[in-house]
């Protein structure tokens, strides 16, 4: 009943897709010919004459906190959809490197307690104001959680706010970051993974409309009603972009389809230019017609791992013998050859194979259904019980197959296991950060894709956190989490990652499973042509299931 409700959505969701691509082109043709001042300068650098493309997405964002980026739940499919508006200070490039972007510089001092910030001269956002220091101490103000910010109830960078000593206004274009400690990856928080957009101060004092109103410096424009939610995000090409030539495309329609079958079947029918998926069976459908599509497949070292998530605050799973049950009764390789076919590579670790921290072998149980039903056997006679609420995204059937897997390798053991009702990614996101769970199937990076992840492990690892999901306390993870973060020496910091790899597989608050090949597949017609990194800031990095945007076009 579940998937057929859902599948139902999705049919309706599709064919209202079809109506509005005809919309679009209508709306398209009237915008030639009554032209418009910036239209024929954006055809001369090549800027808006590739055409419009529509992208399938794994699903929606939060629709509570939208796009209010500080308080935004932002998944994969959130994180695509505000790049498109939105720039970030810094971004990753393919050496590894964080470097300047929506900056012109950021500079650290000697002890990298202080950074300098310097922007791009000239750049505006979408309602015209410029982006001047003064935005910039806003957003930064905001992101740390300073009180009297604007949406200063942040939540992925919550905690930055305790090691905020001011961010003071320089010059128009220059702003100075003082840090309570040393913090030589710093820059890592001016990306944040995709989720710290420059929001445009007009957004940010809009109180709760903050969410729905996106507007920011990037490559798009969300003009009035460009959001549908559960629909569609339709975004047109900004015709004051700071990048010369870019975006490349006129229009850019987002539309979640969390059916990972239903999303290829619209891109093979035509409804979609593009999607990305990572769900294994999908994957291996497209690989067989590769020839009519173009692929791009996330690489080793940039990839996420599955992993299962304990909640370490409740029974069982306050015990170490509580966990390690789970992770001896799981069997990842009969799982992963069932959901997947045997496509994805067990993961090592949290990490992934490039990341400053990556073991071959950090420690992780591997399955023994003996020990796990002595384990489960030991918990009960200590408490009486072994509940396991087992919390999935279940929009996708994929999923639903996995959490069934899970859920009998489970019961097998002698464990009880409830499987709540479907729930959307945003509404299980929220039980996550609630605590509503036990046991919650999760996909994310935890390093890999620069030498930098103190970003990518201390929001979902360190004390204090909002997006701890899993009540991780542990004396030894948090030393080692901030020893890894004061030091600028690459080889220290493997040391300590090294330990935070280890300290999270022997003590199994997550399982890792196994890391996730994205793929991001697309019409023939459909092309992606980046720039390089503004100043020789080399190659951008295709990251995390995302794909940059201004440089998708048809032709």
């Amino acid at each position: 009943m579940v998937i057929d409700s859902h599948r139902t959505a999705s049919r309706r969701r599709l064919a209202r897709l079809a109506a509005s691509v005809a919309a679009l082109a209508l709306v398209s043709t009237t915008f030639a010919t009554s032209g418009g001042a910036s239209a024929p300068d954006r055809r001369a650098h090549g800027a808006g004459s590739g055409g419009e493309i529509t992208f399938g997405l794994e699903n929606e964002t939060d629709t509570a906190n939208g796009y209010c980026l500080p308080r935004s739940q932002l998944a994969i499919s959130g994180i695509q959809v505000a790049a498109a508006v939105y720039d970030t200070l810094m971004v990753p490039n393919t050496k590894g490197e964080y470097v300047p972007y929506l900056a012109e510089a950021v500079t650290p001092n000697a002890d990298f307690t202080e950074y300098t910030i310097k922007l791009r001269e000239g750049v505006t956002f979408h309602d015209g104001t410029p982006l001047d220091s003064t935005a910039l101490k806003l957003n930064l103000d905001t992101y740390s959680g300073e009180p009297g910010a604007p949406q200063s109830a942040p939540l992925f960078s919550s905690f930055l706010q305790k090691l905020l000593v001011s961010n003071d206004i320089v010059d128009d274009l220059t702003v100075l970051v003082r840090l309570t400690q040393p913090m030589p990856q710093y820059p890592s928080y001016l990306y944040g993974t995709g989720r710290f957009g420059i929001v445009a101060p007009a957004q940010l004092n809009l109180g709760d409309e903050c969410a729905t109103t996106m507007i920011g410096t990037g490559p798009f424009v969300c003009n009035e009603g460009c959001w549908t939610p559960g629909e569609s995000t339709v975004l047109d090409a900004n015709p004051d972009y700071w990048q010369e030539g870019y975006p490349k495309a006129s229009k850019l329609t987002f539309v979640p389809v969390p059916e990972s079958a239903q999303r290829l079947t619209a891109l093979r029918g035509g409804e979609l230019d593009v999607l990305h998926l990572d769900a294994a069976q999908e994957i291996l459908q497209l690989d067989k017609v590769k020839s009519d599509f173009n692929l791009v497949v996330q690489k080793p070292g940039v990839r996420e791992v599955r992993y299962y998530f304990m909640n370490s605050a409740k029974p069982p799973f306050d015990t170490l013998d509580g966990r390690l049950a789970v992770a001896y009764a799981i069997d990842r390789d009969e799982i992963n050859q069932i959901s997947n076919k045997g496509l994805f590579t067990l993961a090592d670790g949290i990490m992934d194979v490039d990341a400053p921290g990556y073991l071959p072998d950090a420690g992780i149980p591997q399955f023994n259904l003996k020990k796990a039903k002595a384990l489960v056997q030991k918990v009960i006679d200590a408490t009486g019980s072994f509940d396991v609420t087992l919390l999935a995204d279940t929009s996708d059937p994929s999923n639903v197959r996995e959490a069934q897997i899970v859920k009998e390798q489970l019961e097998k053991a002698g464990m009880t296991v409830t499987l709540p009702p479907t729930a959307a990614q945003a509404s299980f996101i929220n039980d996550a950060i609630a605590g509503n769970f036990g046991l919650f199937l999760f996909r994310n990076q935890h390093g890999g894709a620069t030498n930098m992840i103190d970003v990518d492990l201390v929001p979902w690892f360190g004390d204090g956190s909002l997006v701890n999901f899993g009540r991780v306390e542990d004396a030894g993870l948090e030393d080692a989490l901030q020893a890894g973060r004061l030091t600028a020496d690459i080889n220290e910091r493997t040391d300590f990652y090294e330990t935070v790899n280890q300290t999270i597989s022997e003590n199994v608050y997550i399982l890792p499973m196994w890391y996730v090949d994205w793929t991001i597949g697309s019409a023939k017609n459909v092309k992606v042509k980046l720039p390089k990194l503004p100043d020789g800031g080399g190659k951008p990095l295709f990251v995390y299931g995302r794909i940059p945007v201004l440089g998708i076009a048809k032709g």
